[in-house]
């Protein structure tokens, strides 16, 4: 092939016997429509678990770098980004090892999974915040934004708490959707705890031929079992067989519920009619208690 050829000569000229190639293949497809593009994957032959894998022109017989795409994409980058990475991992894991029963670190979604054998208290949020801050600020340049931290119990799938983590150095002064430190968010799925008041929500508000979906849980920043709870009510539109219906979302209900006992202590309905379904969320949160609010105020 040509133009395998022609990356071997470029790697002899610029990287001589430092990578074995993994992958060259043609990456040609209808998002780029460029048939001078391949997928290239090297390791550096110094350390096999330094991969890194970029698309090369080989008509410019150059990486090839997307015209919105401002960063270095040089070999030595990436290189020394993998390089970062693995540093990066191998401390977290140092530095957590003897406080969880499991560990998984996505550097590239900024996303860390821990397993704990019951669920962290707000005092450990914080010394979970604090551990993993101290080793992210050391790699700026590599963990770039803010870590979203899931913590799950044995054997759940996802865990109910995800903590955000925001590195000194992580500057989200112009961001529109900004968390704040050390704040404390919910999955509606994967854990026990979100199965338990899925199903709740549903026996409790479900009507015949109107169902009720969980949509998102907030938590009190202080208070972790204490939640404003949205689920959105469905009303039948077209009956499509038997006794089946078609169903629409009408409106939007918000609950304060505690854990476990998941008694009610407010509700208020949320009508579509006078209220776009499109913003409804960020109207909730505007209606929400401080402590329940995990993002900063626009300045």
């Amino acid at each position: 092939m040509k133009a395998k050829e022609g990356f071997v000569t470029f790697l002899k000229e610029h990287h001589y016997n430092k990578y074995e190639i993994i992958t060259f293949k043609r990456n040609f497809n209808t998002a780029n429509m460029n048939p001078n593009l391949y997928w290239v994957e090297l390791a550096l032959k110094e350390n096999s678990n330094i991969i890194i894998n970029f698309e090369w022109n080989a008509k410019d017989k150059a990486l090839y770098v997307p015209f919105h795409d401002t960063k270095d994409r040089s070999i030595e980058t990436l290189t020394n980004y993998q390089k970062q990475e693995i540093l990066l991992r191998e401390e977290l894991y140092e530095v957590l090892d003897n406080d969880v029963l499991s560990m998984d670190v996505n550097v590239f979604n900024h996303a860390i999974s821990i397993s704990l054998d019951s669920e962290p208290t707000f005092k450990k949020f914080q010394y979970f915040s604090d551990k993993i801050c101290s080793v992210l600020d050391k790699y700026p340049d590599t963990w770039t934004r803010e870590a979203h931290v899931d913590f799950k119990v044995k054997r759940e799938r996802k865990g109910f708490y995800e903590l955000i983590v925001k590195p000194s150095t992580f500057n989200d002064s112009n961001g529109s959707y900004r968390y704040k430190q050390h704040a404390i968010v919910a999955n509606n799925y994967g854990s026990v705890k979100a199965e338990n008041i899925g199903h709740f929500i549903s026996k409790e508000f479900t009507k015949p031929n109107s169902p009720v979906y969980l949509k998102n849980i907030w938590v009190n920043q202080k208070d972790l079992n204490s939640f404003y709870i949205a689920f959105e009510k469905h009303e039948p539109q077209e009956k499509i067989e038997g006794d089946r219906y078609l169903t629409k979302g009408v409106g939007m209900y918000l609950v304060k519920m505690n854990y476990p006992n998941l008694e009610r202590k407010t509700l208020t309905y949320y009508d579509y009619k006078t209220i776009s379904r499109d913003g409804i969320f960020l109207y909730l949160i505007d209606q929400l208690p401080k402590d329940y609010q995990y993002l900063l105020e626009d300045s």
